[in-house]
């Protein structure tokens, strides 16, 4: 999902890199300028104390200390959880290092005069040693039984009794853990596609560009592996990466980083690939050192510009269907301007649309018509001119919204789009033609929704009432998606998604017997701290405008839904958009008229 609304970052110097390997008289070279970000080893670190044993005896809070322990380095967790234990226990536990992210589902059960706790839980997956969260590939909720005891002779409390894994709650995972974002490049090396770890809060600034670069040379996670290009066969650091001096990170890499075939190219994405991921951390400039070769300098924006996410604009274009028509919402970008890319013509008996940009073009998708003449028609035309619409054929009744998931630049054709119709997933390009089905590997049940994160790869579903996440991948035979993975927010009957970040989604369904919308993140681990209550009403429709990157705001404050036709805003609280809020509201609404069907320029 390709996004054009803010500027491009200008180019400044291309690095050339002469065709067999990097040339031996290569020196350091300066690729663009820019402010320092005053990163430097040590700077901002906050301690996060550690859970201990013997800080409480309330057995409720000790229960929270204890499944706190596993938190931090990987590889002395065990070490940790086994200072809560009798000597007994601890001498018999031997659990896989992989901790159990649990989320308790209720208060732990603690009876005065009993040794025994119950902990009741939902699995939401385990914790790897590179900072990945896999969910689980079942939900399981159940309950742990913990004995809690004193040992004569030792003050405080004791776990004498335990289930034979490392327990880790999600509550010390958001508590304990720091999200950072690593990034590989697509399979079409276009885009760079985010991939969500978890750092521990107490790993020293300078042991964090080392972590980073582990992650990236050990691969992505699992669920995206079909959709990225992972660095090249027998990628190794040369070293520990030093710490940051005179505002330059030196990161050495051994001559297999960069092939000798494309050598240029290669380099080029290897730098853009690791000043994403080190962005947090990254300062003024990256010196890269490839094997023999002279060192390279980077410095200045230039890399923005791989990861599409960083067009978004802090402020989108947002848009509603009312009377048949798109019309603009007031008090949004660009809300006085003609609607883009669809003629006036074709902006009739339309019930749900979509709208994307690239840099050159715009993408609309329209479902329009009555009865057996509704369709999908969808088309890309340069900024400012309006598309000629054509018909998708092959789709059957009960479309719902189309949205976009690739839109190139100058060339329209290997632009993809997804609709749900009749509970099945369909792509359809931008030229019309027929809808191709998307099987959905391994699954069955309605899909109820969909929506694609701005690097265009990854798709999180509701399928059957449950949340999954996925990647497209495009192949000769067309768009596939990849084998989807439960997530495990904390919802039932899920009815609808959208990504509003790139690691977070905005998901709807019902909450200890109210409808909510939650902010839950990439793999459902974690949630935000506002719920929205939406009482009993079943949200069937949500969309967002997710935040850019470079945002201070992990949330998107530009999120709609709908319940039947009525279409909502969500600040506070959920406001529903009447005529009032059109850009250019008509000065007799029809009766019974109410805007619906709201969605953003993406």
């Amino acid at each position: 999902m390709t996004r054009h609304r803010l500027p491009a970052v200008t180019a400044v110097v291309v690095l050339l890199l002469g065709g067999c390997g990097i040339p031996d008289e290569t020196g350091v070279t300066e690729v663009g300028s820019g402010p320092s970000t005053g990163v430097s080893s040590g700077d901002n670190d906050t301690p996060v104390p550690e859970a201990t044993r013997g800080t409480t005896k309330d057995r409720t809070q000790f229960i929270a200390n204890y499944l706190e322990a596993a938190a931090g380095d990987f590889d002395t967790a065990s070490e940790r959880v086994k200072g809560f234990m009798t000597q007994s226990l601890a001498d018999r536990f031997k659990p896989a290092p992989q901790p159990r992210v649990i989320r308790l589902t209720d208060e732990p059960s603690v009876t005065v005069g009993q040794e025994k706790v119950e902990l009741s839980y939902e699995l939401i997956g385990t914790l790897g040693k590179n900072g990945v969260l896999e969910p689980a590939a079942e939900p399981l909720r159940s309950n742990y039984d913990i004995t809690v005891a004193e040992v004569a002779g030792e003050p405080g409390l004791f776990i004498a009794d335990a289930p034979n894994f490392l327990l880790l709650s999600d509550t010390a995972l958001a508590e304990k853990y720091e999200e950072r974002t690593i990034y590989f490049w697509n399979t079409e090396r276009t885009a760079l596609v985010p991939d969500v770890r978890y750092m521990p809060r107490n790993l020293p600034r300078e042991q964090e560009p080392n972590t980073i670069l582990n992650w990236l040379i050990g691969g992505p996670a699992p669920w995206l592996r079909n959709a990225v290009e992972v660095l090249p066969e027998g990628t190794a650091a040369e070293g520990k990466v030093p710490a940051i001096d005179g505002g330059r990170l030196q990161i050495n890499l051994n001559a297999q980083a960069v092939p000798a075939k494309g050598a240029a190219e290669a380099l080029d994405r290897l730098r853009r690939q690791l000043q994403w991921s080190l962005r947090r951390v990254l300062p003024q400039y990256l010196e890269l050192k490839i094997g023999h070769e002279e060192a390279v300098e980077f410095t200045g924006p230039e890399y923005y510009s791989s990861n599409l996410a960083n067009r978004l604009a802090s402020r989108p274009e947002r848009f509603v269907v009312y009377d048949g028509k798109i019309a603009r919402v007031s008090e949004s970008t660009n809300d006085e301007e003609p609607i883009p890319a669809i003629p006036a013509e074709a902006n009739k008996d339309v019930r749900t649309a979509a709208l994307d940009t690239s840099t050159t073009h715009t993408y609309a998708a329209v479902v329009s018509g009555v009865g057996r003449s509704e369709a999908l028609r969808v088309g890309a035309a340069p900024f400012g001119q309006p598309a000629e619409l054509q018909v998708v054929s092959g789709l059957p009744a009960g479309r719902g919204h189309p949205v976009w998931a690739i839109t190139p630049d100058g060339e329209t054709e290997g632009a993809v789009g997804l609709i749900i119709a009749n509970g099945r997933l369909y792509s359809f390009g931008a030229r019309g033609g027929k809808a191709q089905p998307v099987p959905l590997p391994g699954g069955s049940g309605k899909i109820s929704a969909v929506s694609v994160a701005p690097d265009g790869r990854r798709v999180a579903l509701v399928v059957g009432g449950r949340l999954y996440r996925a990647v497209l991948t495009i192949t000769g035979d067309g768009v596939a998606l990849s084998d989807p993975e439960q997530l495990h927010p904390p919802l039932d009957n899920i009815t609808a998604v959208a990504f509003s970040s790139e690691s977070w989604l905005n998901v709807a369904g019902a909450r200890r017997g109210r409808v909510s919308i939650i902010q839950v993140s990439i793999d459902g681990a974690r949630q935000g701290p506002r719920p929205l209550d939406i009482g009993n009403g079943v949200v069937d429709y949500l969309t967002a405008y997710p935040t850019n990157p470079q945002s201070d705001e992990y949330q998107s404050a530009a999120v709609s839904f709908t319940i039947g036709t009525a279409a909502y805003d969500v600040l506070l609280n959920a406001t529903q958009i009447g005529v009032n809020n059109l850009a250019r509201p008509p000065a007799q609404p029809p009766a019974g008229k109410i805007p619906t069907a709201p969605f953003f320029l993406s």
